[in-house]
C-alpha cells in the first residue's frame, strides 16, 4: 500500500468513527491545557525567579581595600576587568560629601564617590557629556539637592577641592547605592577603596573571585571579600528544584493523558475488530494496520493539541501570564507523541489478531 493510500485511509477512518476521535482529541486538548496551565506556569515561574537570581546584583563581587594599601589601581582593575569571567570591573573610592561651590560649606551635602575605571561600567550618562579625570556628573537627585538647574556648575568637596560638573546620569544594576550622589572620574594614581567585579554567570562566581585573588596577589588581612558565591550555589540549587518539579509534572499530565488515550484506543479497537480482520483477510500486512491505528490517534491528537493549545494561550494571555510560544508549541507536540505512542500497543494487538477468528460467525 502507497503512502498516500494510507494517509487517505487514516482520515476516512477518523471521520468514520467520530465518538473515539472526537475522545482523543478532547483528551490531547487536556492533556496541553493542563500542562499550560500548570507546568507553564511553573516554567513562567522558573525564568522570572532565573531573571531575578541572574541580576547584577546576585554577580557582584566586592574586595575592599581594608588596610588602604592602595593596591586597587586603575591598571590593576583594567586587569580584572579582562578576564573571561568578569563581565565588568570597576573601583569606587569612599564616599565624601560635596555641596555647591558657590554656596559652600553651609550648603546641602551630597555623597559623591571618585570612580576608578571606567564609569560607564557604573551609570548611564543622560545630559551632559563623560567626565574626564577631576570632573563630576550628578544624579538627579543630587541635582535637586545642590540646587543646579541643570547638570552645569562646580561642587566642593569637604577636603577643599573644586569639581566642575559636566553631565546628569543614573546608576547602572547593581549600583544602586550611588543612584543619589555624584560621581567623578578619578585622576590618575587615585587608588580605589572597594572594588566591584560582576561575574558573566551566576556559575562563574567561583572562578572569577579564584581569578581576582590571584590576580590581587595581597594578605588576606589586607583584604575584606563579599563575595556572592553562597547565593550561586544557592541558585544552582533553587532552579534545579524547578526544573525537577516541572519535569515530574509534565511527566504526570502527559502519562495520565496516555494511559487514558490507550483505554480509548483498546476500547475502539475491541469495538471495530471485525473492520481491522476483514482488513488483515484482504491481504493488508500487519503494519498498515498498526499504522491505521496510531495514525488514527495521531490525527485526533494534533488537532486536540491545536484547539487545547491555542484556547489555553488565549486565555492565559488575556490573563496576562502569556506562555513561551516554544513551550506552548513543544506541549502541543509532546501530546500528539503520547496519544500516537499510547496508541500503539492496542494498534499492535490489533494486528496480531487471527482474521479467522475474527471474522467467524457464531
Amino acid at each position: 500500500m502507497r503512502i498516500t493510500e494510507l494517509v487517505r485511509e487514516i482520515l476516512a477512518s477518523a471521520r468514520a468513527q467520530k465518538v473515539s476521535t472526537i475522545m482523543v482529541a478532547l483528551l490531547a486538548a487536556a492533556m496541553c491545557a493542563t500542562t499550560l496551565l500548570t507546568v507553564g506556569r511553573a516554567a513562567a515561574a522558573e525564568q522570572q525567579v532565573q531573571a531575578r537570581l541572574d541580576a547584577a546584583g546576585s554577580r557582584t563581587l566586592a574586595i575592599t581595600d581594608s588596610a588602604s594599601a592602595g593596591f586597587l589601581t586603575r591598571d590593576v582593575i583594567a586587569q580584572i576587568g579582562t578576564l573571561d569571567v568578569a563581565e565588568r570591573a570597576v573601583g569606587l573610592t569612599s564616599a565624601i560629601d560635596v555641596t555647591t561651590a558657590t554656596v559652600g560649606r553651609g550648603g546641602e551635602r551630597v555623597a559623591s564617590w571618585q570612580v576608578v575605571g571606567d564609569i560607564p561600567d557604573v551609570a548611564i550618562l543622560v545630559r551632559g557629556r563623560w567626565p574626564l579625570p577631576g570632573e563630576a556628573i550628578v544624579s538627579a537627585t543630587a541635582m535637586s539637592a545642590l540646587a543646579l538647574d541643570a547638570p552645569v556648575g562646580a561642587i566642593t568637596s569637604t577636603t577643599g577641592v573644586t569639581y566642575p560638573v559636566v553631565g546628569q546620569f543614573t546608576a547602572r544594576d547593581p549600583f544602586t547605592n550611588i543612584a543619589g550622589g555624584v560621581l567623578i572620574n578619578a585622576s590618575t594614581g587615585t587608588a580605589a577603596r572597594t572594588l566591584h567585579v560582576i561575574a558573566t554567570t551566576p556559575s562563574a562566581v567561583p572562578s572569577l573571585q579564584s581569578a581576582v585573588l590571584t590576580t590581587l596577589d595581597q594578605p588576606l588581612q589586607n583584604i575584606q571579600l563579599d563575595s556572592p558565591a553562597d547565593l550561586a550555589q544557592l541558585q544552582s540549587d533553587v532552579m534545579g528544584d524547578l526544573t525537577a518539579y516541572g519535569r515530574g509534572l509534565m511527566l504526570m499530565v502527559l502519562g495520565a493523558g496516555a494511559l487514558l488515550t490507550a483505554i480509548v484506543v483498546l476500547a475502539d479497537v475491541l469495538l471495530h475488530r471485525t473492520d481491522l480482520g476483514r482488513r488483515r483477510a484482504l491481504g493488508a500486512p500487519r503494519w498498515v494496520i498498526v499504522s491505521l491505528v496510531t495514525g488514527r490517534a495521531a490525527i485526533a491528537g494534533a488537532m486536540g493539541a491545536i484547539l487545547g493549545t491555542t484556547a489555553t494561550a488565549i486565555a492565559l494571555a488575556s490573563a496576562g501570564h502569556a506562555p513561551v510560544p516554544t513551550f506552548a508549541a513543544g506541549t502541543g507536540v509532546l501530546a500528539v507523541l503520547a496519544a500516537a505512542v499510547a496508541a500503539l500497543p492496542p494498534a499492535v494487538a490489533a494486528s496480531h489478531n487471527d482474521p479467522v477468528r475474527v471474522l467467524r460467525t457464531p
